[in-house]
């Protein structure tokens, strides 16, 4: 008889598998520090340039740096005082709506163009612009000189020597500017118009008479032509300058006895004293 042997089995243990929900909250408490400090970091460097760019008086704007072209378009420094600062002064420069600064200059100073407003660190504001220059003058409740853009130029009181007197102009001198722009521009043209023909150098407009706009009229300022009235018309000024040039050649020493010059036709009119 064949004895068999029992053989114990020993049933495998499973092992015990890792509990993924410990391993997920590690990570999101890990992520959550990081992004603690990240957050802290971020306000904290917020807080800093606040204070070191806001709240510092150092970026205080302290003054205006003022600075003006000259006749040879070199920016120069000047001493302008009018300019209305008490909205800047004391304030942080980088805070400061340049834009709405310049444009109140520009309100308050039309004697002003080609006006620049930019930030000078730590704490100063540059000013930049051109003077409006006279080149004319209209008569009203007083004389007012105007520039080459028509701008009245209300605060300015010596154009220099041989400004041309622009009549026949109606004035709102409450206003400060004109009800008959298109008169000035015409006759400011008509100025631009001699002082570049080369022709005409040693000639400049004394008077224009706009009182009809159809038939412009001027008187030079030469010793020996100033009594002639020369009759332009309204229009082709540069055409017509031209001619005035040959005529004023051809008389010579004769102007004296001459009373007008009509340029309105194809042939030129001289008209007698």
């Amino acid at each position: 008889m064949v004895k068999i042997k029992k053989q114990k089995v020993h049933p495998h243990k499973k092992k015990k598998e890792a509990q993924p929900g410990a391993k997920r909250n590690f990570k999101g408490v890990i992520k959550f520090i990081l992004w603690t400090l990240l957050v802290a970091g971020i306000g904290t460097g917020v807080v800093a340039f606040q204070y070191a760019f806001v709240d510092s008086d150092c970026f205080s704007v302290k003054g205006l740096d003022v600075r003006f072209y000259d006749e040879k378009n070199v920016l120069r420094r000047v001493n302008f005082s009018d300019i209305e600062d008490k909205d800047v002064l004391g304030a942080n420069v980088f805070l400061v709506n340049l834009k709405d600064f310049k444009d109140r200059i520009e309100l308050k100073h039309p004697e002003l163009r080609d006006i620049v407003v930019r930030r000078a660190l730590p704490n100063k504001l540059i000013v930049q612009a051109r003077k409006r220059l006279p080149v004319a003058q209209v008569y009203a409740d007083r004389m007012y000189f105007i520039d080459k853009d028509g701008v009245f130029l209300t605060d300015a009181k010596d154009g220099g020597e041989d400004i041309p007197l622009i009549s026949g102009i109606r004035v709102n001198p409450y206003k400060g500017g004109s009800i008959q722009k298109e008169k000035i521009d015409k006759a400011l043209f008509l100025i631009y118009a001699l002082s570049v023909n080369k022709k005409l150098s040693r000639f400049k407009i004394k008077t224009i008479d706009m009182a009809d706009s159809r038939n412009v009229s001027f008187f030079l300022n030469a010793s020996d032509a100033e009594k002639v009235e020369i009759k332009i018309g309204d229009g082709e000024f540069n055409k017509r300058l031209d001619v005035l040039s040959t005529v004023l050649e051809q008389l010579g020493r004769d102007i004296g006895r001459v009373k007008y010059i009509d340029l309105r036709f194809e042939d030129p009119i001289v008209g007698p004293r």
